[in-house]
């Protein structure tokens, strides 16, 4: 879809991380204030854990684009590693150092000599391990034997774990013990509420360079609101469909309608009934007023808006 054609400045919802775009919604916020702590006070290791698609790698990347460019980094965007060895190559691989060919040991003392001398910047070592769920037991153990590695002036390496909610699992196993009594902060990122979905949406809108109402109608910022169950990833996925099936047919603001096709389109149900309303109404809670759509509705409203797609590639 070209997005400048109606008038937007960049692509409103992207599928990947976008620090350009970060809406800083009180959980996102929080939580980059207590990983920019823990690192203000060289605490170790740190925990960032939560659902998928709600925003943890934004929240890593936000914090890493807002460090002074002189604190030495290493992104490991997917932490997959059965051996500490294979920790150790995706390492040196970051930092493009040679790798191959280097027994364990090798491996290890090699890592662990760059984040010493690292530190003659003045500044510990980031070391972000996306994924961290898919870490064995014994590389686990590496990231611990990390946090013991200090200087005159602290510690050489804060590390970041970023992870879906069944590390937790792991890290209540015994074997595990050490280090999860060496984390200093576990901070988990929650879904967004109702009110910071419709507002995700706007914002995205209006950092592209748009005005929100031209392009959603109140009623479908309310349907994705309810629809998408606060997590960001879902809200941009389903966003974009919906806005391309309206610039298909050039009916800006996108509506209720297109929201509904989109979901179709994505394998994704409408909000269930609230409890206590009529049996053939679906009301989606906004917060200024409700707006019912009955099966009836949504159908005829679908079926008119895949007409207008027949007609208008007809034309």
């Amino acid at each position: 879809m070209d997005w400048s054609r109606f008038g937007l400045d960049r692509v409103p919802f992207r599928s990947a991380v976008d620090t350009g775009g970060y809406f800083p919604s009180p959980v996102h916020e929080a939580a980059l204030a207590t990983v920019a702590a823990a690192f203000s006070r060289r605490q170790p290791l740190v925990l960032l854990d939560g659902p998928s698609g709600v925003g943890k790698s934004l929240v890593a990347r936000k914090w890493l684009a807002d460090l002074l460019p002189e604190v030495p980094r290493i992104v490991i965007p997917n932490a997959t590693a059965e051996r500490p060895a294979d920790l150790f190559q995706a390492i040196l691989f970051d930092l493009g150092q040679s790798y191959q060919g280097l027994s364990e040991q090798e491996l290890r003392l090699a890592v662990t000599g760059h984040l010493l001398e690292a530190t003659q910047t003045g500044f510990p070592t980031v070391l972000v391990l996306d994924e961290a769920q898919h870490l064995s037991v014994a590389a686990l153990e590496e990231v611990r034997l990390f946090s013991n590695l200090e200087t005159r002036d602290g510690t050489a390496v804060v590390t970041l774990l970023i992870a879906q909610p069944s590390l937790r699992k792991i890290l209540a196993r015994p074997t595990v013990r050490l280090f999860a009594d060496r984390l200093c902060a576990r901070i988990t990122l929650e879904p967004l509420t109702f009110d910071q979905s419709a507002a995700y949406i706007r914002h995205h809108i209006s950092v592209a360079g748009g005005v929100p109402s031209r392009w959603f109608t109140d009623e479908a910022i309310a349907l994705l609101a309810a629809a998408c169950g606060g997590i960001p990833r879902i809200l941009n996925r389903v966003a974009t469909v919906a806005c391309a099936l309206s610039a298909e047919v050039n009916t800006l603001p996108v509506d209720a309608e297109a929201v509904v096709e989109a979901l179709t389109q994505l394998g994704l149900p409408l909000p269930p009934e609230e409890p206590g309303n009529k049996a053939d109404e679906v009301v989606l809670p906004h917060p200024a007023q409700q707006v019912a759509v009955s099966p009836a509705q949504t159908q005829e409203r679908h079926s008119r808006h895949r007409k207008a797609k027949r007609n208008s590639r007809a034309a």
